[in-house]
């Protein structure tokens, strides 16, 4: 059963008659809950108030340039009943944390207030400093979710005694994050401390600029220090323009104002249209493991030079020996993989080709060459594709290194893995054998110089001493830094891995 209920301005940090800089939201448009409804901007800070619940926006009742306080209706929105219920038992629980709590009659802990959001909460800047005199409403710390970034002022008028959290650390509300000795009682504090840090306290605390948090995440993302960008707006607001118009006035490197301008005429800017005008749609968060692979992959493929060379392996002998494999003892079947007979080829290579095996210095004038053979492995998990290494590999058989692959696979699925296995290799493998395909062109995964992409073994009629016969042919698509490997170094490394894997495998690979 739907309801219409009323969507008011949260507890954000008690803010009084604020005026809203944004509307975020149409009538008739459907929202879920935690989502942007408006932008508030005082002088001290701004906020983006999230809805309490999720449901079609019935009407608003405000405008930009309107001033508002907590409590204040923005507007209607229709929900379920069933919806209501659980959003009045999350309140009862808000109510409880929100009470503050004195750790002497001398001290009060400053506590993070209820955001109106259950995201994930991750302190970004810290602005307080022990033994310095803190305002009311001064801002003590910025804190950010997915979307938002909330500015918390301080409630009361004190002197920093001890500061509880640290920058980056996750939180909730509740959590205490620093000890206040109470105004009325800075005389016990050396008055020579307080009138050095009064004057640069205050300095601190005006020279925060003022942002809408989707600024500020725009300026993060270009690695813009937004204290040093003058805004454009009324009271000094910052735009996306003045970021913009600062990252093109400041920028003396070419390549490097180049590569940022890039950033900014690439980004996606907002559609004209909403999806759900067209039909209906479902919303879902990205993988955490894809999250934070997706920076990583698109530096890779901006920065490396890549080449990728396509080609066929002849693996018609291998095939037949590994899956006729016997354990004389006992009898029964022994499974390899066929990535531990890659691996060993691979190695064969880099023991010739060194180049295969090296870095380059992040200055771009050194090459460093890795005396270890530790070879990456892409492995397909329900959170996304994960990259751990098998450690050397020239020291290890056949049958070692397939039990490995299992065992790291089975791991990192579970998310059990030590994420220190994902660093330090010498070349990767991506498999999509078993999926199928063929070719492909896979990005080289930095600071490594190459990667291997495998495909579905199939069998093809081959040309061989004037007539055609049936081979279990390797499609592989080989993707290099052009920067340190040219393309005749990367043929003789194909046709080594030809060599390594085809007639004579079994000694070439000297397992």
């Amino acid at each position: 059963m739907a309801k219409i209920v009323d969507l008011v301005v949260p507890n954000i940090g008690n803010f009084k008659n604020v005026e809203i800089i944004e509307v975020l939201i149409k009538e008739n448009q459907n929202i879920k809950k935690n989502d942007g409804i408006i932008t508030l901007e005082s002088d001290k800070s701004s906020v983006e108030v999230p809805s309490q619940f999720s449901g079609k926006i019935k009407n608003i009742k405000v405008k930009v340039g309107d001033k508002i306080s907590e409590g204040d209706k923005i507007g209607e929105i229709e929900i379920t009943s069933d919806e209501l219920i659980q959003e009045k038992k999350s309140e009862n629980k808000k109510i409880e944390v929100e009470k503050e709590s004195k750790v002497s009659n001398d001290t009060t802990l400053l506590k993070i207030p209820p955001l109106g959001t259950t995201k994930k909460l991750i302190i970004s800047e810290i602005f307080l400093k022990k033994d310095q005199p803190i305002k009311i409403d001064q801002i003590a710390l910025l804190i950010e979710d997915d979307d938002s970034a909330y500015e918390i002022p301080s409630p009361i008028s004190g002197i920093v005694k001890n500061i509880i959290l640290k920058k980056g650390q996750q939180v909730k509300v509740g959590d205490s994050i620093a000890e206040i000795l109470n105004q009325a009682l800075e005389t016990e504090i050396k008055k020579q401390i307080i009138i050095e840090n009064t004057i640069q306290d205050s300095h601190e605390y005006q020279s925060i600029k003022s942002a809408s948090p989707k600024i500020r995440k725009f300026a993060r993302e270009l690695g813009v220090d937004i204290q040093l960008v003058d805004g454009s707006a009324r009271k000094g607001r910052i735009l996306e323009e003045d970021i913009k118009k600062f990252i093109k006035g400041t920028l003396n490197n070419k390549v490097n104002k180049e590569e940022v301008i890039k950033k900014i005429e690439t980004k996606e800017e907002k559609l004209p249209y909403e999806h759900d005008e067209f039909g209906e749609i479902d919303i879902q968060k990205i993988p955490r493991i894809k999250r934070l692979s997706g920076p990583h992959l698109v530096k890779a493929w901006n920065e490396i030079p890549h080449v990728t060379q396509f080609d066929e392996i002849d693996v018609t002998d291998m095939e037949h020996f590994r899956k006729n494999l016997i354990d004389l003892n006992t009898k029964e079947k022994i499974t390899i993989t066929p990535l531990a007979f890659i691996m060993k080829a691979l190695v064969n290579g880099m023991i010739k080709y060194p180049n295969f095996n090296s870095s380059l210095e992040s200055t771009g004038e050194n090459i460093i060459y890795k005396k270890y053979f530790h070879i990456g492995v892409a492995v397909d998990t329900p959170h996304g594709l994960m990259v751990p290494k098998i450690r050397n590999v020239d020291q290890k058989d056949l049958l070692i290194l397939s039990n490995e692959l299992r065992k790291i696979s089975k791991l990192s699925k579970e998310l059990k893995i030590d994420k220190k296995e994902f660093f330090g290799g010498s070349m990767t493998i991506s498999s999509l054998g078993g999926i199928g395909g063929s070719f492909f062109t896979p990005i080289i995964n930095n600071p490594e110089v190459a990667i291997i992409g495998i495909g579905k073994t199939e069998t093809k009629q081959v040309f061989i001493d004037g007539k055609f016969v049936a081979r279990a042919m390797m499609p592989i698509s080989l993707s290099y830094d052009h920067r340190i490997i040219d393309g005749a170094e990367a043929a003789r490394f194909c046709q080594d891995l030809k060599l390594s894997l085809g007639k004579n495998f079994a000694f070439n690979l000297s397992f």
